[in-house]
């Protein structure tokens, strides 16, 4: 029992000691008059008691008007001869109506009313005093409704600061104001004298809490001498008097808890000393010592972050910043709190004697991190640098990545998520560091291994480690050293490894290389004439060009769908963008014969993407509408913002008979023409559906009889 009552008296002597230490500067031998928040109020007010009682603003105080703010007045509509247009227009429908309808009595209200405006609108122009007292006429009304709009605030200040009295005299006209009665000894006490006197802040009041007017409100400079007091009892019953309750109940608090660390100390080394036994030989004790070390590591390191983050300091921030009129329900709550903050600092220090207990030898911790994973993990990891180069590759660049994580964070995140980064750190990050550099050690060994086989040294054994990837390559390069020492002791000098020739190979590819070979030949016929020569020549040109297309084209659709290319994502106007494609084509466009029909929105419609490989998406698409689209027909584009997507639909009568099977053109050197006469690689829209599908769209063909449309989708922003 007693073992028990010294670990909860230590941890209550701890987290008192903490919230003291912590918060104790800020309460013990001061009042709420010291606070922070006092100054705040006792400022505002000061201000608040000048504008809305001592000296009220007057709705005369309007400022003087300068000749720049008159040329503004009469420029906010435009010129002379714009604002007098601008009422012709007005005016000039309804009078020719009235007109048209023979009504003369609407004809000359309508033309007064009209002539009355343009003649207002000619004196602004034509004298300043009419701007003048039009300016001070506008700004009597915002002053008016300032006026009234302190007045309500009036009412609430007079009952949120009644705890407020004062005598005080307008230095100026010698006007006093009361209100209460002074006392000789009150709560707060504050002088103004000439030298000193309550004058009205600068831009503090009008600033921010009613003034919206496009000319500054002057401020009141009134100064007054006298005495402000604060009546203790209406201080309590008022609408602040909570601030003071609160913080009179925090220093009370504090200085209990101080009583509390200091009596648990005495008793902590008089009543109940500490036994080392107490602890060493519970059955609990057994049961944390079975545990791996770094299972009792997690284990002390998470009781620690909840004792002092969630315990201590949430214990701390409850007694100083959180406050309520129902005393019951907030002392349950500050006492459940601390009840959790002493749970935790108990576990953490009955862990803590368990750590230093059954480590008191060098040889037993060092022999239990010997035996413990990640000793193991380490030692595996260190033949990561049996190929120095690797491992110093590895380690400088997972540091950097390591250290921009940090920086990111860090600029984004306030201390408190250290609560989080530090566990995680631990217990994720350092994990997965350590086995990603045991496979690179692993690695090393195969890579030895593999060189000692080259060398001819077949007698040392390949480690296999596990199932990983790693371990099957392991395997296999077993089984090709079984499969050498075979062969040498066979002596089977044959090659086993022969070259293959790509025997066949698509028609798109062989066609034009049966071209470049004949035409060749024939170029090499004596007695060629000079027309056929350079026809030929002109003929290999083309061949060769539409060669190095086709394999251009096959290993860009080759490279996409590896996942090897590389997308450099910006905000990008697809609106612009297929007008843009459009106009490198308008030449081919107008060749081919068709009519392109072309909706788009008026606003731009941005999407995240590659505006190079996106272009390459729609210059294919409208190339094969060109190429495959029946000649005199139209070609339909629409592009169109749809549920939070960006949809391009185009749409064509087919030249060719496509059939019922769509998701065919789609394949590599798959093409609509199938006698193969057009000049088209087959690769188009499987370069726009690589790109698409790398973009995370969508791109689907609908075929009705000979209707081909193609429509693609991705996101917008």
């Amino acid at each position: 029992m007693k073992k028990w009552l010294w670990l909860i008296l230590l941890a209550i002597v701890l987290v008192s000691s903490f919230s003291v230490l912590e918060s104790g500067k800020g309460y013990f031998g001061k009042s709420y008059l010291d606070t922070i928040d006092f100054d705040n109020d006792l400022s505002y007010f000061e201000n608040s008691l000048i504008a809305l009682e001592l000296d009220p603003v007057n709705a005369e105080d309007v400022g003087a008007v300068t000749q720049e703010q008159i040329e503004e007045y009469r420029m906010r509509y435009g010129t002379l001869s714009e604002q007098v247009q601008s009422i012709q227009n007005q005016y000039a429908a309804d009078i020719d109506e009235a007109k048209a309808n023979g009504n003369a009595s609407v004809e000359k209200i309508l033309t007064e009313e009209r002539d009355n405006k343009i003649e207002a609108i000619r004196s602004n122009f034509a004298d300043d005093n009419v701007v003048k007292e039009k300016i001070i006429a506008e700004r009597k009304n915002e002053v008016e409704k300032t006026i009234q709009e302190l007045n309500r605030q009036k009412l609430s200040f007079k009952e949120d600061y009644d705890y407020f009295v004062y005598s005080l005299t307008n230095l100026e006209t010698g006007e006093t104001f009361k209100k209460g009665e002074l006392k000789s000894n009150p709560y707060f006490k504050k002088e103004y004298t000439p030298g000193n006197p309550l004058t009205m802040d600068s831009e503090y009041f009008y600033g921010s809490e009613v003034q919206s007017m496009e000319f500054p409100l002057p401020l009141s400079d009134a100064n007054f001498e006298g005495t402000l007091q604060i009546d203790r009892k209406l201080l309590s019953e008022s609408f602040n008097g909570s601030l003071f309750d609160h913080f009179t109940f925090t220093k009370y608090m504090l200085y209990v808890m101080a009583g509390l660390a200091v009596v648990g100390v005495v008793l902590l080394l008089t009543k109940l000393p500490f036994n080392r036994k107490w602890f060493a030989d519970s059955p609990l004790n057994e049961k944390w010592s079975s545990l791996p070390l770094e299972a009792r590591l997690f284990l002390l390191v998470l009781t620690l972050l909840l004792a002092l983050p969630y315990g201590s300091r949430k214990f701390i921030n409850m007694l100083q910043y959180s406050w309520s009129d129902n005393m019951l329900r907030y002392g349950s709550g500050l006492v459940w709190q601390f009840i959790l903050a002493v749970v935790f600092i108990a576990l953490a220090i009955i862990q803590i004697i368990w750590m230093l207990n059954f480590y008191k030898g060098w040889q037993h911790l060092e022999q239990d991190i010997k035996n413990s994973s990640i000793f193991k993990s380490l030692k595996t990891a260190s033949q990561a640098f049996l190929k120095k180069s690797i491992g110093v590759q590895m380690l400088i660049l997972l540091f950097i990545i390591f250290l921009w994580g940090m920086g990111t964070a860090a600029m984004f995140m306030s201390w408190g998520i250290l609560i989080v980064w530090i566990p995680a750190t631990l217990f994720i990050g350092i994990p997965v560091l350590l086995i990603t550099m045991s496979r690179f050690g692993y690695l090393n060994i195969l890579m030895r291994n593999t060189k000692e086989m080259a060398e001819g040294r077949l007698n040392q054994d390949i480690p296999i480690k596990g199932h990983s990837p790693l371990a099957d390559h392991a395997r296999q390069l077993t089984r090709l050293k079984e499969g050498v020492r075979l062969s040498m002791s066979e002596q089977a000098k044959s090659e086993r490894l022969k070259t293959e020739l790509i025997t066949n190979v698509s028609h798109d590819l062989r066609t034009p290389l049966t071209s470049i070979i004949t035409y060749t030949d024939l170029m090499k016929t004596p007695n060629l004439s000079e027309e056929e020569r350079l026809s030929y020549a002109n003929i290999l040109d083309r061949k060769s060009q539409r060669l190095k297309t086709l394999i251009e084209d096959l290993f860009e659709v080759s490279k996409m769908a590896s996942g090897n290319m590389e997308l450099n994502r910006t905000r990008l106007d697809l609106n612009q963008l297929l007008l843009q494609a459009l106009a490198e084509h308008a030449e081919d466009i107008e060749a081919s014969g068709l009519d392109f029909r072309v909706a788009s929105p008026e606003s731009p419609l941005y999407v995240q993407a590659d505006g190079q490989k996106w272009w390459r998406v729609l210059d294919n698409l409208i190339l094969n509408a060109i190429k495959y689209a029946m000649p005199g027909t139209r070609v339909y584009i629409n592009l169109q913002e749809r549920e939070g997507q960006a949809e391009c639909t185009i749409k064509n009568v087919t030249r060719y008979e496509l059939g019922e099977n769509t998701d065919e053109l789609f394949e590599r050197f798959k093409r609509g023409d199938t006698s193969r006469q057009t000049e088209g690689s087959g690769l188009g829209l499987a370069i726009a559906q690589s790109i698409v599908d790398l973009h995370g769209g969508e791109m689907k063909i609908e075929v009705d009889g000979d209707l081909f449309k193609v429509i693609v989708t991705i996101n917008s922003l």
